[in-house]
């Protein structure tokens, strides 16, 4: 294996050289047929991913819905189901559900 070595610069500061994918043999960029830089079965899953997608597929509408409940049920030991609320004054309320 090679050395690694530390380049330090007259004011012994570490430095890092730049570098580019042809600089160092042997590497290449993936494809989705050939690994390189990651195996090629990443590069098949990258390549699936739509422009703009989000991390996942929730939509507006539905992120809006949620975000809009304020539902909490908590069951108490003996089974009994109640809604935890807050007042307008910011107190919170547990109301025995009765549905």
């Amino acid at each position: 294996m090679t050395e690694i070595r530390i380049l330090k610069d007259a004011e012994q500061v570490v430095f890092y050289p730049k570098t580019h994918l042809a600089a160092v043999e042997g590497l290449r960029a993936a494809s989705n047929q050939v690994d390189g830089l990651f195996q090629a079965v990443d590069k098949i899953k990258l390549d699936g991913i739509e422009a703009g997608a989000e991390r996942n597929n929730v939509t507006a509408e539905e992120k809006n819905r949620w975000d809009a409940k304020q539902e909490a049920i908590l069951v108490s030991p003996n089974g009994q189901r109640f809604k935890l609320q807050v007042t307008n004054d910011g107190k919170l309320e547990a109301v025995l559900v009765t549905e």
